[in-house]
């Protein structure tokens, strides 16, 4: 990865008048006896600082390696013994896992001479890991052996245990699921209940440090509030691993007597223990003004006693809970007038719960950051409440008419005065319209070898009628110019954003550089497109 940035000791040399690289008689004169003059405007460059301007800049690269090795085998089955329902299936396995990591920053970073930028040393780690799992599924019952009550049960089980080597750790974690369906298949009730275990990235465990830029609100200087903070986040060997439950059910509903509909909710609930994450910068702030600075924790500060740098360091910060629901409906109708296709999805978020992040501004929110914004300082991203898609199809003779509309929930954020401020939720359109030039084509009495069916080959059994076999191989001799040009040729032309909506406006207490949750939306605008694509 490289970039261009700017050397501080170089930038330095060009403020001094008397410095040798102003000197022509230097082996160092850069091309210009004039220093730097930092009181221009960009808009209206200053001649003279053309040649220190190129002085002092620089291109740093810096050379990344990550590498992962496996080796996996799995023996499986799917009737491993009957049952009066069917085949129990069953499948067991192991993994051999090598992960390795090595950073090598530039010298100039590694010598912190990049301005904006802390010292970053180099990093090289790596670690081993094996594992063994199990699964199976038991049908116990079937339509084979229905009864009242239960058309079809199947019960799933598995577990995985895994080990590494590097901080001899071990985790054996099951999973259990249930399928029922207890009178036909219009109905079927579906249940996963399973425990997860995550071990901290070799980033977050020995990368290299992370320089960037955080807002905060300093409590020793009356609550200052500053949007760009000079950062440094670090690794820490000494991360414990991540553990995890998880629970999600619900039920997928298929009427009969509304053909093509289908209907499905789904409740899910998961929680984490230990969550790895760096704190925030006003965590660290809070922890210095009581004196309890952790390990790695440090605020550095210039005379007049103002933050020059915060330096943080992942921690398992804490336990996260969240819980929702997932609604999906969709219909498809066929009809002489072509076949309409509308699918909705949405998902509700009821509850989050992060206790490393309980922000003081929220006031009395029992935790609950549903509906707020993951960071106060900018605003750049929230937690939702509501998420949701529906779209509406049409195809008919070649024809594909296709709309969506995308609606986000709003968020709860603040002014640079501290007042709420509710960030509004948003419904934008998108439209996309295609056509096949396949279908112009008159409908094949002698199909061609290689093109027709899928590519599949014709053939004519006993009795005179055409059956397919395994892809053909021939070549398409016997196709017109008319078949090559339009067989595979379809134009679409879309429009994204159809009203031109622009994104909502969020404040993030006065940090938000781009004025809206740059991490959900962008300032595209409408968007028009025409595609050509030819299939061979």
């Amino acid at each position: 990865m490289t970039g261009t940035q700017v050397s501080a000791s170089r930038f330095n040399q060009i403020l001094n008048q008397a410095d040798p690289i102003f000197d022509p008689t230097s082996s160092q004169f850069i091309g210009t006896t004039v220093a730097f003059n930092p009181f221009g405007d960009y808009r209206v460059p200053i001649p003279s600082n053309e040649a220190t301007i190129e002085f002092a800049r620089v291109h740093p690269k810096d050379e990344d390696f990550s590498k992962l090795a496996t080796l996996d085998a799995t023996i499986y089955t799917t009737s491993l013994f009957e049952l009066p329902a069917g085949g129990i299936g069953f499948a067991v396995g192991g993994q051999f896992r090598r992960e390795t990591l090595e950073e090598n920053p530039d010298m100039l970073n590694v010598e912190g001479d990049i301005v904006g930028n802390s010292p970053v040393p180099t990093a090289n780690c790596g670690r081993k890991s094996y594992a063994f799992y199990a699964e199976t599924s038991i049908p116990i019952f079937s339509p084979t052996n229905a009864i009242p009550g239960f058309r079809s049960l199947e019960f799933t089980a598995a577990g995985r245990f895994e080990a590494f080597e590097n901080n001899n750790t071990n985790v054996l974690v099951p999973k259990f699921g249930m399928r029922w369906q207890p009178f036909d298949e219009q109905l079927t009730l579906r249940a996963t209940w399973g425990e997860g275990f995550r071990e901290p990235s070799l980033e977050e465990l020995c990368g290299s440090p992370l320089s960037t830029l955080e807002p905060s609100h300093d409590p020793k200087n009356g609550g200052v509030f500053e949007p760009e903070t000079n950062t440094l986040i670090s690794s820490n060997p000494g991360l414990q691993p991540e553990d995890s439950r998880s629970f999600s059910g619900g039920f997928v509903y298929t009427p009969k007597y509304v053909p093509g509909l289908t209907c499905s909710v789904d409740f899910w609930d998961t929680e984490r223990t230990g969550v790895v994450t760096a704190p925030l910068a006003d965590q660290v702030l809070q922890r210095e003004l009581t004196g309890t600075l952790l390990p790695g924790e440090a605020v550095e500060r210039d005379i007049g006693g103002n933050i020059t740098r915060i330096l943080i360091r992942n921690q398992n910060i804490g336990n996260q809970e969240s819980r929702g629901f997932d609604f999906g409906l969709n219909y498809q109708r066929p009809t002489p007038w072509g076949t309409f296709t509308w699918q909705t999805q949405a998902t509700y978020l009821d509850e989050f719960i992060f206790q490393g992040f309980i922000f003081r501004e929220f006031g009395p929110t029992n935790g609950n950051l549903a509906g707020r914004t993951t960071d106060p300082g900018t605003s750049n991203e929230g937690w939702y409440k509501w998420k949701g898609t529906s779209s509406l199809e049409w195809q008919w003779k070649g024809f594909d008419l296709f709309t969506i509309v995308r609606y986000i929930d709003g968020f709860h954020e603040f002014t640079p005065n501290i007042h709420q401020h509710w960030v509004h939720q948003t419904f934008f359109f998108d439209g996309q319209a295609s056509y096949d030039f396949t279908a112009l084509l008159p409908v094949e009495t002698n199909p061609v070898p290689g093109y027709s069916k899928g590519g599949k080959e014709v053939v004519r059994g006993k009795d005179g009628t055409p059956t397919e076999t395994a892809p053909a191989q021939t070549s398409n001799y016997g196709r017109t110019v008319l078949d090559h040009l339009l067989r595979g040729t379809i134009i679409t032309i879309g429009c994204n954003n159809i009203f031109g909506q622009d994104p909502p406006k969020a404040y993030g207490e006065g940090g938000n550089a781009v004025g809206y949750p740059g991490f959900t939306y962008d300032a595209t605008g409408r968007f028009v497109y025409v595609r050509l694509t030819k299939k061979f």
